[in-house]
């Protein structure tokens, strides 16, 4: 074999001493592909370098050295060398297709949807499977309507290897359809400034319907409670200590991070002497929950974070107040929710109350750090600062400052009336 390598280079440069850099070019070509054939990959190698010496501007042999890297088993050379190739050459769709996988083997997932789409771009466009491959890499970069359209298209391909995965894709995506639901959300929090735990708590049960708004209609069970709030003749409240049930309904429009509710309900006073009746409670209103991850770079386990949320509402019990606030959150997450995370977070937060009441109209500026150990639970540690916006009674000072400690559990379970995989009932 070493003598046989060692011919070969001897012709190769015998070849490339002679003629024309075309000549050269198509000699070391014809050497590389006779190579190639036998199996000598180490003399198909060293004759495609020689002809990209005799014309750097080819495509082909960088294809060739990429497809060779890659049967060594050096994918990122392999990705360098097709990448080049398919930049010199971009009509071929089997090499942007071979590099689309090499970089998703290397977890490069946005170059790797930037090989897949280059594919549009050639004569015969993207396949059925193509498609599928892009459904999911839109899908891990969070390119929601993107994944969609490219697992519709996946899915009417007449091969079920590749329409059937498809279509389970579709049916996670678009949801189970009309279903039963239960959620719940149960957040104790500690505060420094008060000295004060308040636990505060919502579950709702009810029937949501598979449509772009989501309409639901549900019962619900709220609770408040706090350590320090007193009844009695000399009553001390700090915060709204009564269990809520009620009965609303919810839209979500185009189900993107608004939601619109409207609930009708009693509610009982949970402080010692007060009355035991119920008293009506109705309330309407919108609130936001948004929360959005970008991968720092591809293969990192760090991601950004921005989670915005907030709540505006009307309230018959308070004097048919309009309470409100908004939060935002900056910052980034080691780990995965799949698993176990930490979030390192910025945090603004302002309130508003259409009476004027000062302790709802305040903003805070801080920070804190959020331990995920899965399942549904949230750790929290906060230090704010903060200032009310409105000037407040003599006996209380406008700037605060405030550490919180929350623990938080939430769950959201979703039981179709059909089984999604059996299709739509006849």
């Amino acid at each position: 074999m070493t003598v046989l390598v060692a011919l070969v280079c001897l012709a190769a440069a015998s070849a490339r001493a002679q003629g024309t850099p075309a000549e050269r070019y198509n000699a070391a070509m014809n050497v590389g592909y006779a190579a190639k054939t036998r199996g000598d990959t180490a003399a198909a190698r060293l004759s495609f370098e020689q002809a990209l010496a005799a014309d750097t501007s080819q495509a082909i042999p960088r294809i060739e050295l990429g497809y060779l890297a890659l049967a060594g088993g050096d994918r990122p050379r392999a990705a360098d060398f097709l990448r080049q190739g398919v930049d010199r050459d971009p009509s071929r769709p089997e090499v942007h297709r071979q590099l689309g996988y090499v970089l998703i083997s290397l977890k490069r997932t946005r170059e790797a949807i930037t090989a897949f789409e280059g594919i549009a771009k050639t004569t015969s466009g993207l396949t059925p499977v193509d498609h599928l491959a892009l459904g999911y890499l839109y899908d891990d970069v969070g390119r929601e309507k993107s994944a969609l359209a490219a697992f519709k298209a996946a899915s009417l391909a007449d091969d079920t290897i590749v329409s059937l995965p498809a279509q389970r894709a579709l049916r996670v995506k678009q949801g189970p359809g009309t279903s039963y639901f239960s959620e719940g959300y149960l957040a104790p929090f500690y505060q420094t400034r008060f000295k004060n735990t308040i636990a505060t708590g919502f579950t709702r049960l009810g029937i949501e319907s598979g449509s772009s708004w989501g309409q639901a209609a549900y019962t619900s069970l709220r609770v408040t409670r706090d350590s320090k709030s007193s009844g009695g003749l000399q009553s001390r409240v700090l915060s709204d200590n009564a269990a809520i049930l009620a009965g609303g309904v919810r839209v979500r429009p185009a189900r993107g991070p608004i939601w619109l509710y409207a609930e009708v309900g009693s509610a009982r006073s949970l402080l010692s002497g007060a009355e035991n009746s119920w008293t009506r409670d109705i309330r309407a209103g919108a609130y936001v929950i948004l929360a959005h991850e970008l991968q720092l770079r591809d293969g990192s386990n760090v991601r950004l974070l921005t989670d915005l949320s907030g709540d505006v509402s009307w309230y018959e019990r308070f004097d048919k107040n309009v309470i409100g606030y908004m939060q935002l959150r900056e910052g980034f997450r080691v780990g995965s929710l799949a698993t176990k995370a930490v979030d390192f977070f910025a945090r603004g937060w302002v309130g508003y109350d259409s009476r004027a009441d000062f302790f709802n109209r305040a903003a805070e500026i801080g920070g804190g750090v959020a331990l995920r150990p899965g399942h549904g639970f949230v750790f929290l540690a906060e230090g704010i600062a903060g200032r009310y916006i409105m000037e407040p009674p003599a006996s209380t000072n406008r700037r605060y400052q405030d550490w919180r400690f929350t623990a938080v559990y939430g769950w959201r379970t979703l039981k179709p009336l059909h089984d999604p995989t059996t299709g739509d009932r006849k």
